[in-house]
């Protein structure tokens, strides 16, 4: 990579990240979702239905932006 491609990468990533495109959705395991609520995991299993969540397989998956907009916060 020459330094004139590693500038213009740089600038693109710069444009990026002032539009607030800079990091993709965090995606958390059911585990990771229980501690950000500060619930205990069985209550998270117990309430799956009323959480925005993705299975991938049989693996639950929640949007770390959705669960704290069903926070409240």
């Amino acid at each position: 990579m020459t330094r004139a491609e590693a500038k213009m990468i740089a600038e693109e990533l710069y444009k990026l990240m002032q539009k607030g495109n800079c990091l993709p959705e965090r995606y958390l395991n059911a585990k990771e979702a229980a501690e950000l609520l500060g619930w205990p995991l069985q209550t998270l299993y117990n309430k799956v239905g009323e959480l925005p969540h993705t299975k991938v397989g049989k693996r639950l998956r929640f949007k770390e932006s959705s669960l704290r907009q069903y926070m409240g916060d």
